[in-house]
């Protein structure tokens, strides 16, 4: 009978490294709402740092076929949700700011630049794995 009761290497490998960008993303929010914009970058920075450093330097994969399984359903449904959420959000916060109902923060400027960023590259990877197929 085999003992399936201890963790492998991998799974501990892939704990380390998923709680290293967690835990950089959480200070760099944290301190950047606490007033220090560059400790919480540096924060996300030295969890990067830790996170591909752990990816690089261990023995076996990090990341096996089922994790990609479930990387490529994430990606799918965070996709769907960003853009349909977007598809509602900007137009409506357009039309609410023209009709002056709202004013924006500066901060949704650089979330709606974000979202148009981010679907140009999924655009682009969607031309490139398209290209790739024929």
């Amino acid at each position: 009978m085999t003992d399936t009761a201890l963790p492998s290497p991998t799974v501990s490998t892939r704990s380390l490294y998923a709680a290293s960008w967690a835990v950089g993303s959480a200070l760099y929010a944290a301190l950047i709402v606490a007033g220090y914009p560059l400790v919480g970058v540096g924060a996300f920075v030295a969890g990067a740092v830790v996170a591909v450093a752990l990816g690089h330097e261990s023995d076996q994969p990090t990341f096996d076929e089922r994790d990609r399984a479930v990387f490529d359903e994430a990606g799918r449904h965070t996709m769907a949700a960003v853009g349909m959420a977007s598809a509602v959000v900007f137009p409506t916060m357009v039309a609410a700011r023209a009709l002056g109902y709202v004013t924006w923060p500066e901060w949704f400027y650089y979330a709606g630049y974000f979202v148009a960023g981010l679907f140009a590259v999924w655009g682009v990877f969607v031309l490139l794995a398209r290209s790739r197929r024929r």
